[in-house]
């Protein structure tokens, strides 16, 4: 399962990142807003944890972005807010679950899994096929009974398919869903992870349990009956040796922030606090009152919270006595163990939502009305390729290898999806794309890259220049034409939803709504 976190504290969100992964996880960290929506638009998440407080665009207002775009995976609001007022207006703007800080990993582990499990809409929090059974608490594969030892990737790679037993996953797919942008490889890495998956699955009497869908990729294969599987065993000891593992390595980075605490109480002793002292200070209690309940330091938290309101306002406490008092007792509180109690989880609120248009992947299902692309590569051999195949679909093709008879072609044939590659003579891809973004006219044409680049630096600039989507070379069809076809619904959804004078965009724009 992929997760995306947007969250601007570095050392809460490196905490979360690295507990994630280590729960089997791949795990994509951003630290605004606007890198959220690029990663979210880049590539195809599980579950999206967001801050509240995000710098560029607020956390609330990209939950809203990624409802209205048609996102309709999990979305968890993580956030030291817990006013009921701000629990309500997370709530509207899309977000499945609201979490408070300082909370535990435990909770957060566990209120991940339920939603994770909210869209199959099965009670039984346990994975089977068969007699083959995933436990996604304890991260536990057996059959019949005995334990099945997986490496974390070959884990990854059946839960996945456990959890969209009727899905067509190709390989690109697969490294979208299992491998973060830092570290996602070439489609052959695939075939030998389920390669090696089926190996160990045949040893054990499972060998049917993978099914390979001839130029489409892989899925579960069809099994009318499963019987029962045994309990789950218990998360906790997992989870609190993985606080344990975390507190060691983040303890250091952690008390460099108490002394900063501890930096503004010194200086109170000579005068007042100066503006900047007082500003760093404020951050880091912030920043504490958030991590702090992650190890189980509940109190902690708490007198982080306290000096924070301090901090901000100090009132008749000038002399500093009771910032001296709350910043000993957080010291204290700090030399002791973590503890990273197992929180109940509470029933979270959840709002119904429409899953996103379109078909599966291998399951190609045209949009409604007829289509038009425009093709922009200079490569012929690709452009035919790129038209013979979408002529099968019902899709007029236009092609191009020129771009600067861009805009000519698209003022006379105007195409519902412009597919462009990165190198070309004259202007490259992302100039195009960014030159049509800052148009009147074509900034919410949808673009879709096709291109041999999969370096994350160059990924990432595709999204940042505005571009929808982007497919590898070599491509599959079924991937190329299903995205195609959900971009191009989308669109058409976008413009039903807009307001005649409202102006045709795409992305964040930093103004008005979706």
């Amino acid at each position: 399962m992929r997760i995306l976190l947007v969250d601007d504290d570095e050392l809460l969100a490196q905490t979360l990142a690295d507990f994630l992964i280590s729960q089997h996880y791949a795990v994509d960290w951003v630290t605004d807003g606007e890198m959220g929506w690029d990663y979210a638009q880049a590539a195809t998440y599980d579950l999206i944890v967001l801050d509240v407080n995000l710098p560029q665009v607020d956390g609330v207002r990209l939950c809203q972005q990624l409802r209205q775009s048609q996102y309709g995976g999990p979305i968890l609001l993580l956030t030291a807010k817990g006013d009921s007022a701000d629990k309500v207006m997370g709530l509207d703007a899309g977000a499945d679950d609201y979490l408070v800080k300082p909370c535990t990993l435990d909770e957060l582990s566990a209120r991940i899994r339920a939603l994770l499990r909210r869209p199959t809409a099965i009670a039984n929090p346990l994975l089977q096929w068969g007699d083959l059974c995933l436990n996604p608490g304890t991260c536990e594969v057996s059959y019949r009974g005995q334990p099945l030892a997986l490496s974390p990737k070959e884990y990854s790679l059946l839960e996945l398919f456990l959890r969209h037993p009727q899905q067509v996953f190709s390989s690109s797919v697969i490294l979208e869903h299992l491998w973060s942008f830092s570290e996602i490889p070439g489609e052959e890495t695939v075939r030998t992870h389920i390669k090696r998956l089926r190996r160990k699955l045949k040893a054990v009497g499972a060998e049917q349990a993978i099914d390979t869908v001839y130029g489409m990729g892989y899925r579960l294969q069809t099994l009318p009956d499963s019987p029962t599987a045994p309990d789950p065993v218990p998360v906790g000891d997992q989870a609190r040796q993985a606080v344990v593992s975390l507190w060691e390595t983040l303890r250091a980075p952690i008390l460099k922030r108490l002394s900063s605490l501890e930096q503004a109480v010194a200086a109170l002793q000579t005068g007042p606090l100066t503006d900047p002292l007082r500003q760093t200070a404020a951050v880091d209690a912030h920043k504490l009152s958030g991590s702090l309940g992650m190890f189980g330091f509940a109190e902690g938290s708490r007198l982080s919270q306290e000096i924070e309101r301090w901090l901000a306002t100090p009132e008749e406490d000038e002399d500093g006595d009771q910032l001296r008092s709350r910043v000993e007792a957080l010291r204290q509180e700090l030399e002791r163990s973590p503890t990273a109690p197992v929180t109940p989880v509470s029933q979270p609120v959840v709002l119904p939502l429409t899953p996103p248009p379109g078909p599966r992947l291998g399951e190609p299902q045209p949009p409604s009305g007829p289509s038009k692309v425009l093709v922009l590569d200079d490569d012929d051999t690709i452009l035919a390729t790129v038209q013979q195949l979408l002529a099968h679909w019902g899709i007029q093709t236009v092609i191009l290898n020129d771009p600067l008879q861009l805009w000519p072609t698209l003022a006379s044939e105007l195409p519902d999806l412009l597919i462009l590659d990165v190198d070309m003579p004259h202007l490259n891809g992302i100039e195009v794309c960014q030159l049509l973004r800052d148009d009147d006219t074509w900034n919410g044409l949808p673009i879709l890259f096709l291109t041999a680049h999969r370096h994350p630096e160059v990924i990432l600039q595709l999204y940042s220049a505005g571009a929808d989507d982007y497919v590898g070379k070599p491509f599959t069809e079924p991937e190329l034409v299903t995205r195609i076809f959900n971009r191009i619904e989308r669109n058409r959804l976008l413009q039903a939803w807009r307001k005649p004078s409202q102006p045709l965009s795409s992305g964040l724009d930093g103004g008005g709504e979706y």
